[in-house]
């Protein structure tokens, strides 16, 4: 399936899952992509989060976000399903449009972006996510941004094909091992 035909077949799913105004709202989410094929990296990037940074191989995207959906509606209402999906694209969007206010974190996030380092897009969500929510301040954000940026500069100088895009887990192992021994001290 091509990236249209696959957010075709996703919008035909939730016609069918969805109430009325449930299906409205997402038609809003998705209009604010203005393309299918932003709207599909989004999708990815949004599932590989729910996969704990599992990467979705793309030609099961449909049959992922379906699973996806279908579990999360078994533990929340379709509103908070549908709000979750919307927190996370109003990020994908300021993060690949570079809708950022704050100047330093508009210059990290444009470098970040010339890199292509869209692997890390996963993580960055989550940390937009975080900040958004208060977990972490702005300096924290900022010297994540700082630190992706550096790790897809030297990816770029060494020509190395590692991926970035279990860094948010990795991370979180670092941060959780480092409270286990600081509990342990």
């Amino acid at each position: 399936m091509t990236k249209k035909e696959t957010i075709q077949s996703v919008i035909k799913f939730l016609e069918l899952a969805l109430s009325e105004n449930s299906l409205m709202f997402f038609y809003d989410i998705k209009k604010s992509f203005n393309d299918d094929e932003l709207f599909f990296d989004f999708l990815y990037h949004f599932l590989t989060i729910q996969k704990d940074g599992v990467t979705p191989p793309k030609d099961r995207l449909y049959a992922d976000f379906c699973t996806y959906f279908s579990r999360m509606l078994e533990m929340q209402s379709e509103k908070k399903v549908l709000e979750q999906i919307a927190r996370y694209a109003k990020y994908y969007l300021m993060l690949k449009l570079e809708y950022i206010e704050d100047k330093d974190f508009a210059r990290s996030i444009s470098v970040i972006n010339a890199y292509e380092a869209w692997d890390a897009y996963p993580f960055l969500l989550e940390v937009m996510d975080d900040y958004e929510n208060k977990r972490i301040d702005s300096t924290a954000l900022l010297n994540m941004l700082n630190m992706v940026e550096d790790l897809a500069f030297k990816r770029l100088q060494t020509g190395e094909s590692s991926s970035l895009s279990t860094l948010g887990m990795d991370i979180n192992k670092m941060l959780y091992n480092s409270n286990l021994r600081k509990d342990a001290i």
